[in-house]
């Protein structure tokens, strides 16, 4: 007999959307399984059919006090896919809120930004830690962000704060009125980000010359319907849904999981109009870094790239450093490996062909640089995202 999975996740967003995907993928070759499953936004009271339904396991998002009371009673094993209201005995698997924040500094920091903000939502507890992990991060590097957080925070519920986030629109304006040319602004999530474009571009802030934006989940309707288009950090909400349903189908055969906490890291930042900007002063090093950009994978050198700016190599390293803070070796490394790590993730191509593609002419040499700069081999870098193709590598 097929164990019953009831997931209570919603299909509203994006995020949402990938984990079902990733359960998907789960059942779908380890089953059979039956699976129930209704229309649901995040925050939406227990559903009536669930009250005396007889299931054997539930994967849920815990917004509420009420669902939590409910499976709590149920005597259910649960797996929680949201982290705000903690349970004895359900494990919870959330997004790696530091990996956010760290991909998203990066991403400002690699075009000369060195004026930071971060805009989220008072008292949800997501936009608190990359809040906290963004500060965090750029105090290393010696800047300070402003930040700013929505008044009031009296609503708990996730749905209920975001949408109550524009309704401070003077006070937000205000802000963003203040933060200083070229700076690049991180938003807590993708609905927060596309509030902040909302604003701009009623008020005049030209995004991205005056503001870079970057948001959260890569939820591609919201990034793709904000003008400008909107960057965003992407998730791995998609491995979560999958690694939650492996956890599921060992606690319902009673394998108990080896914690209670666990994280999976945001796989990269999807950059769009939103944050095309290269705040750097000095031309001749920005026109180096479009050219590496352009062609780090036809296998340029460092002689190349002073040839085609037409300056003598020591001239450009020592400009380079000034006002990137990098290399130009290191820059064009830097750009090979991000497209190596996107062709691993979304090909199946053999690495002698992507070797080729990202200007490396020997495959020994892209190993070796590959592991230097990620700590994998590129063959345990594709496999960790095989979940992907429906294969989990996360032992529980």
């Amino acid at each position: 007999m097929p164990k019953k999975i009831a997931l209570l996740i919603e299909s509203s967003r994006g995020y949402g959307r990938d984990l079902l995907r990733g359960v998907a993928a789960y059942t779908r070759t380890h089953g059979p399984y039956s699976i129930y499953r209704h229309e649901r936004s995040l925050g939406d009271a227990v559903p009536s059919w669930l009250e005396n339904w007889r299931g054997d396991g539930v994967i849920a998002r815990i917004e509420t006090p009420e669902l939590a009371g409910f499976l709590a009673d149920s005597g259910l094993p649960v797996v929680d896919l949201r982290d705000k209201i903690r349970l004895t005995g359900v494990p919870s698997i959330e997004t790696n809120d530091q990996s956010v924040a760290r991909l998203a500094c990066e991403h400002f920091l690699e075009r000369g930004i060195r004026n930071f903000a971060y805009c989220g939502f008072q008292g949800l507890n997501f936009s608190s830690r990359r809040e906290a992990f963004t500060v965090a991060y750029l105090a290393e590097v010696g800047v300070s962000p402003s930040v700013y957080n929505s008044p009031g925070g009296v609503s708990t519920d996730t749905a209920t704060t975001e949408a109550e986030g524009i309704v401070h629109q003077n006070k937000l304006a205000e802000w963003l009125r203040s933060l200083p040319k070229h700076t690049g602004l991180i938003a807590c999530n993708d609905i927060r980000g596309a509030q902040v474009l909302g604003v701009c571009r009623e008020v005049g802030i030209s995004v991205p010359d005056d503001l870079s934006v970057v948001g959260v989940d890569d939820d591609r309707l919201v990034c793709e319907l904000t003008t400008p288009p909107m960057s965003s950090v992407a998730t791995d909400a998609y491995r979560i849904g999958y690694m939650a349903a492996e956890m599921l189908a060992g606690m319902m055969l009673g394998v108990a999981p080896s914690g209670d906490k666990f994280f999976v890291d945001a796989r990269s930042v999807v950059a769009r109009h939103s944050s095309d900007l290269l705040a750097i002063s000095d031309e001749d090093v920005a026109s180096a870094i479009r050219f590496i950009r352009d062609h780090a994978n036809e296998g340029v050198s460092v002689d190349d790239v002073a040839a085609a700016v037409s300056l003598s190599r020591s001239t450009l390293d020592r400009r380079f450093a000034q006002h990137a803070g990098t290399t130009v070796k290191a820059e064009i490394t830097r750009v090979r490996i991000e497209r190596l790590k996107q062709l691993l993730v979304d090909t199946d191509y053999p690495l002698s062909a992507i070797a080729n593609m990202v200007g490396f002419s020997h495959v020994e040499y892209m190993l070796t640089m590959f592991k230097q700069h990620t700590g994998d081999t590129p063959g345990q870098f594709r496999r960790l995202y095989q979940s992907l193709r429906g294969e989990s590598t996360q032992q529980f």
